[in-house]
């Protein structure tokens, strides 16, 4: 998967990081072939990586949208008490 053709949205609400990770259907599927919350949080885990952004994802979740043909990633990502995050890939 080519990292650079993810688009990310952010927002904090009340010192939640709150965030959507939007890739195109043909760019998910050159890597996966379903739609499950562990391929959602290895990308996240990547991208966050990727990055350089030391955030913790929490309630990863995952959706397609067969109308815009767009997979999103939705995603708390914690920051506080963090010490440096070492990521793991499955």
């Amino acid at each position: 998967m080519d990292f650079d053709n993810i688009k990310e949205k952010r927002s904090v609400q009340e010192g939640v990081h709150n965030l959507v990770l939007e890739i195109s259907a043909d760019e998910y599927k050159k890597d996966y072939d379903d739609y499950n919350r562990d391929y959602a949080l290895n990308i996240l885990e990547r991208h966050l990586e990727n990055r350089g952004d030391d955030g913790r994802p929490s309630d990863v979740e995952i959706s397609y949208d067969g109308e815009n043909h767009m997979v999103r990633i939705y995603a708390r990502v914690n920051y506080l008490g963090n010490d440096h995050t070492i990521y793991k890939f499955r």
